[in-house]
């Protein structure tokens, strides 16, 4: 009698075991399911999260490597050109295919992100870094200018003037040098 009833309990207790097993399977495998059918959700607000982190990293670098020396307004500007290129990057890449805009969004976030970091490092690790980052902004501004200048007076040539075969932006820029 006491061996069938050890027998009986220990059967209870495998069987108590099983259930629990099972049940413990369902609700991981239940949870795999339910990530697995979350995922692309989950990973669109990862690219979310990494595109405006990298906005937040993007303001907090200029804060920190123009502040100083300049005045409060400059300062915004820079941050607005930092809202350009994210929201701008963001518009291009739904120009070409809306199905790459999250994709596009994390790409962006971590190249404007890792060039955020890169600058304070770079800030913070090279004792030129400050005349650097002075001169980059007035030296970019000035090369766009240029090209600005030079693309536009090709552009309203070509439209005043019968297209002619070989005709370059390189050779309008030499002319406009050399005309002056």
């Amino acid at each position: 009698m006491l061996a069938s009833l050890i027998t009986n309990l220990l059967n209870f207790i495998a069987k108590v075991f099983t259930n629990l097993i099972q049940f413990l399977l369902v609700m991981v495998l239940g949870l795999v399911a339910a990530v697995l059918f979350a995922l692309p959700w989950l990973l669109r607000a990862v690219a979310l999260l990494v595109w405006l982190s990298a906005a937040y990293l993007g303001f907090t670098s200029i804060e920190t490597i123009y502040a100083p020396y300049s005045p409060t307004i400059p300062v915004i500007a820079l941050q607005f050109a930092v809202i350009l290129a994210s929201v701008g990057w963001v518009i291009v890449v739904m120009s070409k295919n809306t199905s790459f805009v999250w994709g596009g969004m994390a790409a962006g976030g971590l190249v404007m992100g890792s060039a955020a970091i890169g600058s304070i490092r770079l800030l913070a690790h090279w004792q030129h870094a400050d005349l650097f980052f002075r001169v980059l902004p007035p030296a970019l501004f000035s090369v766009l200018l240029i090209y600005e200048t030079i693309h536009l007076r090709s552009v309203f040539r070509k439209r005043n003037v019968p297209l002619e075969a070989g005709r370059n932006i390189v050779d309008d820029a030499i002319e406009l040098i050399t005309a002056q």
